[in-house]
């Protein structure tokens, strides 16, 4: 395999078309089946599939487009580090944000990002956080901010705080608020919309719950953290969420319909990077960036239910 070998892949299963390849590249038509058929040749397998409608790829051609993205950007990163090695920091930097901690990040490190690195191009990513570990896995991330659940074979994951875990309640459910909290056990009665099953705050939820002997099935599952807050607000169910989701809420508990109670259970969040694909030095500095923000905020007691790791391990 050679480098322009992988770039001509990855692009044709971008493209799904060979067509749309040779002109995204240009290079001819001909010259891309050439190369492809000799990286296939090269594996002993065949990589692509070619109908009438377009291209796709097998599932060693699956595989092998996971590494050659990986491999690509690694050398693009290896390549921009050598040529800044004296100068400024520089380039991109790709970080994976959770929807429940874009509020509590995400402004913060842009603006941080913006003044202490001004010639790095962060981009910022959400989606849900094993989609984002995954996407580290795959190379197409520098690293994501997840939650410490069970160890992902190829991240190394190093720990950022400690959250807490609330029961939301509707205003007019029955549910009072209590200095002390609840524990898991008591919310398994109650009428609840929760997210999926392979997030992780289900997963968390239901090694509580499984601790006790308990289990419970959900009247709806709702991967979205607007509509599962809206749901409780307009009387419908209980939920559960982290503290880095309910800031606003814990801090101004008089602006919502909401009653929120601590649960016995916590999580610790994580910063997860590949343990085979080092950082380039504009990422490094990225993480450094963040380190130092959520130093701060922790040192000033800037967040509601978050608190160093040692202070509180993970249940």
């Amino acid at each position: 395999m050679d480098l322009r070998q992988l770039k001509y892949f990855v692009k044709i299963v971008e493209q799904r078309s060979m067509s749309r390849a040779s002109v995204e590249l240009n290079v001819a038509q001909s010259a891309l089946s050439l190369q492809i058929s000799g990286l296939e040749t090269r594996l002993h397998q065949k990589l692509l599939i070619r109908r009438s409608t377009g291209v796709t790829p097998t599932e060693a051609g699956k595989t092998l487009y996971k590494h050659a993205v990986a491999i690509l950007r690694q050398v693009e990163r290896a390549t921009q580090d050598v040529e800044r090695s004296a100068s400024e920091v520089s380039g991109p930097a790709s970080l994976g944000l959770p929807v429940v901690v874009q509020d509590l990040l995400a402004i913060d490190l842009l603006v941080a990002a913006r003044t202490r690195l001004p010639q790095v191009r962060l981009h910022l990513a959400e989606g849900m956080s094993y989609l984002l570990k995954e996407m580290v896995l795959q190379g197409r991330l520098d690293m994501t901010v997840t939650y410490q659940f069970e160890p992902s074979p190829g991240i190394v994951e190093q720990p950022l705080f400690n959250e807490m875990i609330y029961l939301v309640s509707p205003a007019d459910s029955g549910v009072e608020p209590r200095e002390r909290g609840m524990s898991i056990a008591e919310v398994a009665r109650l009428p609840l919309f929760l997210s999926s099953r392979q997030t992780g705050m289900r997963r968390i939820v239901q090694a509580g719950l499984t601790a006790h002997g308990l289990a419970i099935e959900p009247l709806a599952e709702v991967d979205s953290l607007r509509t599962l807050v809206d749901a409780v607000e307009t009387g419908n169910a209980h939920t559960i969420l982290p503290a880095s989701a309910l800031q606003k809420q814990l801090k101004s508990l008089t602006d919502r319909p909401l009653v929120i109670n601590a649960l016995d259970i916590s999580r610790n969040v994580v910063l997860c990077t590949s343990e085979h694909l080092p950082l380039g030095a504009a990422a490094t500095a990225v993480y450094d960036v963040l380190d130092n923000l959520i130093r701060e905020a922790l040192e000033d007691r800037r967040w509601v239910g978050i608190r160093p790791v040692p202070d509180a391990p993970s249940t």
